[in-house]
């Protein structure tokens, strides 16, 4: 059972409408109407002029809510709505024909109409905020469910086309970079900071890093770097040979570790120019240290 609608007005009621019968249903189901209203909207300039002009009435003989929309606010008619529909309920109710005086200024003469009007004051700003209310987190809750199930679409989505499987990758080969030597952490730094680099300049990193592991390098003499070979052997002669076992079979870790995520990134089909370097200069160096480390332990 929905209320009737009378435009008399050149107002446009096109998003005004739905809300007046969502207002109708909420108040329907708190008061419980034998019987719809007709909701008619009016225009009266002269009405208008008035400060203290009437923005609505109700009608008990004919059951209508008159509202006038000359410059008035959607929701504010919306209000005044709320308030009639409230007398409507009384008349139904047999409450509205109190008898006494109705003129101007009644409110403060009939005190029977003043109870009947409180109570139309409140009811409506109640059930009115109610109604507003209980349609936003409606909004709030679809807009959830729609973000939600947009999630999952983009997850699957990144899923079947291995985006998601490529940053996992990709996150599992930087921890296995860091636990590389410092000299190589650079070189791979600086290669992948650079898209313009030449496979000269490439191999001319590898070298350096390699030149860096080895006891020719100048910064590893003794007092210049904690690689120097004087430094070493002053280490194994502390720490005797266990040290040295204990560095190799780190050494075998990182390299698992590193040829892993190579692997990894082999597998999701990531094989340019640059990841092929990079591998490359991975497992090269790691060759070369382990050399080392197995000339030092001889």
């Amino acid at each position: 059972m929905s209320c009737q609608i009378r435009n008399n007005s050149n107002i446009d009621l096109t998003d005004l409408e739905q809300h007046i019968h969502g207002m109708y249903d909420h108040f329907h189901q708190k008061i419980g109407f034998q019987k719809p209203p007709t909701v008619v909207f009016d225009s009266d300039p002269s009405n208008e002029a008035n400060v203290l002009g009437k923005t609505a009435y109700y009608d008990p003989q004919t059951f209508e809510v008159h509202v006038f929309t000359d410059a008035r606010h959607p929701k504010d008619m919306l209000r005044s709505i709320a308030h009639e529909l409230i007398h409507h309920g009384q008349n139904l109710e047999g409450r509205l024909d109190v008898g006494g005086y109705q003129g101007p200024g009644y409110y403060l003469k009939n005190d029977k109409l003043k109870d009947l009007e409180e109570e139309a004051m409140t009811n409506s700003a109640i059930y009115l905020r109610e109604y507003e209310d209980g349609l936003k987190l409606k909004e709030k809750n679809e807009m959830s469910l729609k973000e939600w199930k947009n999630n999952e679409l983009n997850g699957l989505l990144l899923k079947k086309f291995g985006i998601l499987k490529e940053e996992k990758q990709i996150n599992e080969l930087t921890a296995a970079q860091k636990k590389l030597p410092k000299g190589l952490q650079d070189a791979i730094a600086k290669k992948e900071g650079d898209d313009t680099e030449t496979d000269e300049e490439a191999e001319e990193i590898e070298e350096t890093v390699r030149r860096q592991a080895t006891e020719d390098y100048p910064g590893n003499r003794a007092g210049q770097g904690t690689r120097g070979q004087d430094e070493r052997n002053i280490r194994e002669e502390e720490e005797g040979e266990e040290e040295v076992i204990e560095e190799e079979e780190e050494i075998e870790e990182i390299s698992g570790n590193a040829n892993q995520a190579s692997d990894r990134l082999q597998a999701g089909e990531k094989s340019g120019r640059e990841q092929g370097r990079l591998r490359e200069s991975i497992r090269s160096t790691l060759k070369e240290n382990r050399a080392i480390r197995l000339k030092i332990k001889r």
